[in-house]
């Protein structure tokens, strides 16, 4: 079980760059939820789960270790062409770093869910 308080500011902080990608679809915290937002786009459903970091310009792995248990309830979706899951990050001041979950590993993707170059 995840400790300490929902993430409301990194949630605020990110609800404008999930608006500009869609219709958002907010989903209630608590026990056995997957995720914090939808985004209903006109191709894609990104499952977006938000979480606050004091680390977030680190290697993909150590995002891995620090988020091992949002990212293993984020894989129990199953991703298909028009659904995908979303790891996104926020740092104490606000800046915000995105990530495709796969069954695999991390991909990092830009504000607008495309993957980044060199990913």
């Amino acid at each position: 079980m995840t400790r300490g308080p929902l993430p409301k500011k990194a949630i605020d902080e990110a609800l404008p760059v999930a608006q500009a990608r869609g219709m958002v679809i907010l989903c209630k915290p608590g026990a056995g939820s997957v995720c914090d937002f939808a985004i209903a786009g006109t191709t894609q459903t990104p499952l977006v789960r938000v979480k606050r970091s004091r680390r977030i310009h680190c290697p993909l792995p150590e995002i891995e270790s620090q988020f091992a248990e949002p990212l293993a309830l984020l894989r129990l979706v199953p991703a298909t062409r028009e659904r995908c899951r979303e790891l996104w990050v926020c740092g104490q001041y606000g800046a915000l770093r995105f990530f495709r979950v796969g069954d695999a590993g991390l991909a990092e993707i830009d504000r607008d869910g495309r993957p980044l170059a060199g990913t």
